[in-house]
């Protein structure tokens, strides 16, 4: 029996599929005509934004659209396309998509992507998709929807992960917009998906300065309060994995703000 992309298709006595008889089995149920659902997060490089079709109460920042939806042939440049649509975003191509939050580099907009396997780009909640867009692309976004219905929402069962840092400015320590502990006012948290990718020490950096308010002033970061030298922004914070810089409550990033700048 001939299948859609001209491949003969042999049945096997475990029931399942193999393209032109020749091994290389699947599952009957993986098949290229299946679709699927499409995670993705969406950030600016200050941080994530908040999607206008949230799928769970407790993290409004995460979505998902059909593999149907998206205009074939399926590339990078046509998955931007369709999400800012749905996110009334314009401009998707100053978008950079990223295959998941662990990858420094975007895909170039031609390139081919497996949207209608079970497995595969933002096959999974834990691990969609990133559109990073340019805060220009925002400028027209209609508001979300309110937030009438968002509890009847599924809560997503994840346990939060931190990055804690002490803040300090020129003359010590100062007040954390994010700090958690009445008794040590100077140390702030933030979560870990509130970073954008690639995850660096510029990443961080950005998203620092924009949760604590403080553009327009040189930061820097160290790796601890006993580092002598300053981290480089290029370089990456394994911030997935259970050992970084900051991801204990007891050692927080030291990141140091200086005065504004002229």
């Amino acid at each position: 029996m001939a299948t859609a992309d001209g491949a003969r298709k042999v049945e096997n006595t475990a029931g399942q599929a193999s393209l032109d008889g020749q091994g290389g089995t699947e599952p009957a149920s993986q098949t290229r005509s299946e679709h699927r659902n499409i995670y993705y997060r969406l950030y600016t490089k200050e941080g994530r934004l908040e999607s206008n079709n949230p799928i769970f109460s407790n993290d409004r920042f995460i979505s998902r659209i059909s593999s149907k939806s998206v205009r074939p042939p399926h590339t990078a440049a046509s998955l931007k396309r369709y999400v800012c649509k749905v996110e009334g975003m314009e401009g998707s191509e100053k978008g950079a998509l990223y295959l998941s939050l662990s990858e420094k580099k975007p895909l170039n907009d031609s390139a081919r992507l497996a949207l209608r396997w079970n497995s595969g780009p933002g096959s999974s909640e834990f691990d969609p998709v990133v559109l990073v867009v340019d805060k220009g692309a925002l400028e027209k976004r209609p508001k979300s929807a309110s937030n009438a219905g968002s509890n009847e929402l599924p809560a997503w069962e994840i346990e939060e992960r931190f990055v804690y840092y002490r803040l300090y400015d020129d003359d010590g320590e100062a007040v954390s917009k994010t700090s958690f502990d009445e008794s040590d006012s100077s140390v702030g948290r933030i979560d870990i998906y509130t970073i954008p990718v690639p995850h660096t020490v510029a990443s961080l950096k950005y998203c620092l300065v924009h949760v604590e308010g403080v553009s327009g002033h040189d930061v820097q970061l160290l790796e601890n309060e006993d580092a002598e030298t300053t981290l480089n922004d290029g370089d990456a914070i394994a911030i997935l994995t259970d050992d970084f810089p900051g991801s204990k409550d007891d050692q927080p990033i030291p990141p140091q703000t200086g005065p504004a700048r002229r």
